[in-house]
């Protein structure tokens, strides 16, 4: 059966041919933009080529119907940049996988954790794109003799920061699924340095386990957390500021346990259903459009091979940013 619509998810090689198939056979194109390549690059020293890189999101995502990005924040940055027709689709949490119940004292002790130990979670790629030596730097500040750090996830930086951190860290690798859920109840603060997030799934994930979120005030903590109600907002991007935070919350009790609460709550409310209802009402509204327009089914073979021109006219560019 022949698809009514095509979501593209990637502007890679593989999303930028799926582009152009389904403008050559006149089908709605709707896509997404998960990712800060711009910001990945400054992060991996190829902030040379971010003008470039942004040139060429522009133009993939205003050849369609619908940009979807996961957070207001984004969607005004993309905004800004030129992008047009952009709207706002979320992300949900699985409340029952993701739960403070299945803390697991055992589970603790096994991974070294005493009772009276307070242990901060970092959940991610081990990259550099994801500011983790400033984490490091922060834990080390910490006066509390008590404090822990759990490092879930793996990347490219994993042998560096295990051979910077002290004994308190630990490193589990890669997780998934009940697994997962299990470690993140086993922590009690989620500490998330990323400056880079579209959204920030992890910071979901762990409110809905109970941690309170301390992060930086940029796009995707920003989206998520609220300060002073389910986490810390910071404003200054330094160690010192992160391990104030962290130390505040480690000092006080009462507040942490009352963030953490809060933290489940607005979780539990992050509904699939209804998030999802936004995309599945834009697939209704391409499908029913004129046949004209960007995305749109189009008949006219003058504008497809006009299209065509301007495809091949940013190939070699495409090629530069995306590989």
């Amino acid at each position: 059966m022949a698809p009514d619509v095509v979501h593209i998810a990637t502007e890679g090689p593989l999303g930028w041919s799926a582009l152009r198939a389904a403008r050559g056979l006149g089908l709605p194109v709707i896509s997404s933009y998960h990712t800060n390549f711009s910001q990945y690059m400054s992060a991996y020293r190829l902030g040379f080529v971010e003008s470039g890189a942004w040139r060429y999101l522009r133009w993939f995502h205003n050849r369609t119907a619908r940009t979807f990005c996961p957070t207001a924040s984004i969607r005004d940055i993309l905004l800004a940049k030129g992008f047009e027709r952009v709207a706002t689709w979320g992300r949900g949490v699985d409340g029952e996988r993701f739960h403070p119940a299945k803390r697991d004292p055992e589970l603790r002790r096994s991974l070294g954790f005493g009772p009276e130990d307070l242990v901060f979670l970092y959940c991610g790629r081990l990259a550099a794109e994801k500011n983790l030596p400033l984490l490091l730097r922060a834990f080390r500040g910490l006066t509390a003799p008590r404090a822990r750090l759990l490092l879930i996830g793996d990347g490219p930086l994993r042998e560096q920061l295990a051979a910077d951190a002290d004994a308190r860290v630990v490193f589990t690798g890669y997780r998934q699924g009940e697994e997962l859920a299990r470690l993140y109840a086993c922590a009690d603060v989620m500490a998330f340095p990323s400056l880079t997030e579209t959204f920030g799934n992890v910071m979901l994930e762990a409110m809905a386990a109970g941690l309170p979120v301390i992060g930086f005030r940029v796009p995707g903590p920003q989206d998520i957390v609220r300060p002073g109600e389910t986490g810390l907002l910071l404003e200054t991007v330094e160690a010192a500021a992160l391990s104030r935070a962290m130390e505040e919350l480690m000092q006080d009790a009462p507040k942490r346990r009352r963030l953490g609460a809060n933290a489940r709550a607005y979780a539990q409310k992050q509904n699939w259903q209804d998030i999802n209802d936004v995309v599945r009402q834009a697939y209704v509204e391409v499908c029913q459009k004129p046949t004209t327009g960007p995305g749109a089914q189009s008949a006219l073979a003058p504008q497809q091979n006009e299209e065509r021109k301007e495809l091949s006219h940013v190939d070699a560019e495409k090629t530069q940013t995306c590989r």
